[in-house]
């Protein structure tokens, strides 16, 4: 026998209030994005004024950083934004990845490798453990 570790998927199911809870939490994200472009437009301007008047290259440097962190936001809210799309357009009952998690199995002579290899899943249905899944079938 020989004990190794293997990663354990951990899916959630899709409820009404799963749905909910993560589309909430994706608008609040939304939210603080377009409170962070913001705070970079009004704060981008103070700041460009003070480098304009110091002259030089710092003005244009500093004009691209701005830049660059405002499209930054700009793509993780519009990233978001499609999330909540598709979110919306799942059915109830859908499984969804969640995170990973590690456990350690026993591995003996004779099984079934191809079901090892399979994995493990945990299914977790409105903050409960609802299935567990060893190579693909219920344990």
């Amino acid at each position: 026998m020989l004990t190794i570790r293997q990663p354990v998927a951990v899916k959630i199911v899709l409820t009404e209030t799963t749905k909910q809870q993560i589309l909430e939490e994706q608008r609040r994200q939304v939210e603080r994005l377009t409170a962070e472009i913001d705070q970079i437009e009004e704060q981008g301007k103070v700041l460009l004024e003070q480098a304009m008047a110091q002259g030089g290259t710092q003005a244009q440097e500093l004009r691209q950083r701005l830049e660059q962190e405002k499209n930054n936001r700009v793509q993780q809210r519009e990233q978001l934004i499609q999330q909540i799309q598709q979110i919306q357009q799942m059915e109830l009952g859908t499984e969804l990845q969640n995170m990973n998690v590690e456990t350690t199995i026993d591995v003996r002579v004779g099984d079934d490798w191809t079901k090892i290899l399979r994995g493990s899943e945990i299914i977790v249905k409105d903050g409960i453990v609802h299935e567990i899944r060893r190579g693909g079938e219920p344990v």
